[in-house]
């Protein structure tokens, strides 16, 4: 008890206030506005072009636009950047406070709204390619609107968004995006190209994958072991599968007589063998007897299926996709 009296008292340290400012942006960019000499033409921009909602003229641009980036990141700050497109005026401002965006079908990956879950960030740019070569960033905050939500604002609600909502068909929206604007300003048009349009017939909602030209960066031609993340996956899937084995009752007294990272390292070397991680162009032409050396000789039929359906289930939990475990398991369980 003692001792306690004989530490050292730690200096007390008041914690730093954060600097109060009314100028728009964040600190990292108010410091390298300092740092680079470029504090001048900051202010100037901030005092002239940035407002905390949309003037008449910037809802008028967004009714005209058909094309729409937007950024997002999850509670982790990992970011995502995507598109948005639809007939001119798709984005439909409320207000000056206030916008909408459909989300129409997509890959159903909802990357961007599953973002917006965690974290209502978002960043957004319109940029006119056809007309003024001028763009608009729009900032704020988000949230995932459903049909029946909106309906309770319907009479603030433009008469193109209820039609759409009553629409049917791949066109007809599955939700909407409501933003909250907390800054608006110009992107000027000094970089921005002029681009001529040219008619392309638009599949809405369409999962045909050669109107997609979803085989466009011929990913199908590219290993799996790539596919799923390369050697970390591979590290991933020979632990968890490892471990299944060894606590298996049936297994054990027959894998204990092995070294573990020898177990590991055979298993290792089976799992990138088999999702293309090695430089083998054919696999053993009997891929069930290769699995049983790279565990264990000893095993017999009944612990071999064991031993398969752990590695079926170690699949299954990591998320490889559905059809790989399927084909790798039908050459697998053959007999």
């Amino acid at each position: 008890m003692f001792g306690l009296f004989k530490a050292k008292a730690k200096k007390f340290t008041p914690p730093q206030a954060t600097p109060i400012t009314l100028l728009p942006g964040s600190g990292g960019e108010h410091h390298l506005q300092q740092k680079y000499g470029t504090l001048k033409r900051a202010l100037r921009f901030y005092d002239k072009q940035v407002l905390n909602y949309l003037s008449p003229v910037m809802k008028e641009f967004i009714g005209k636009q058909e094309i729409l980036f937007i950024a997002t990141a999850d509670k982790h700050g990992d970011c995502d950047c995507s598109f948005r497109f639809g007939k001119p005026g798709f984005v439909r401002p409320l207000n000056d406070s206030y916008l909408i965006y459909p989300e129409y079908r997509g890959n159903g990956v909802m990357a961007s709204q599953g973002n917006i879950t965690e974290n209502p960030h978002i960043g957004m740019i319109f940029v006119d390619f056809f007309a003024s070569t001028v763009g608009l960033h729009v900032n704020g905050k988000a949230k995932i609107v459903e049909h029946e939500d909106l309906l309770l604002y319907r009479k603030e609600l433009p008469q193109d968004v209820m039609a759409e909502i009553n629409s049917e068909g791949n066109f007809r929206p599955e939700r909407w995006i409501m933003v909250e604007i907390e800054e608006a300003y110009i992107h000027c048009s000094k970089h921005i190209p002029l681009l001529k349009k040219a008619e392309k017939e638009i599949t809405w909602g369409t999962d045909d994958d050669k109107l997609k030209r979803s085989d466009f960066f011929a990913l199908d031609d590219i290993p799996l072991y790539h596919r799923i993340g390369g050697e970390p996956a591979i590290q991933a899937m020979t632990e968890t599968l490892v471990r299944r084995l060894l606590l298996d009752d049936k297994l054990s007294p027959i894998l204990d007589k092995i070294s573990l990272q020898t177990l590991l390292d055979k298993q290792r070397y089976f799992l990138k063998t088999v999702f293309g991680g090695h430089e083998i162009r054919d696999l053993p032409e009997n891929l069930r007897e290769f699995y049983r050396l790279q565990t264990s000789p000893q095993l017999d039929d009944p612990h071999l299926a064991t031993a398969l359906d752990h590695l079926k289930k170690t699949l299954v939990d990591l998320d490889v996709p559905e059809h790989e475990i399927y084909n790798l398991m039908a050459r697998l369980e053959a007999i």
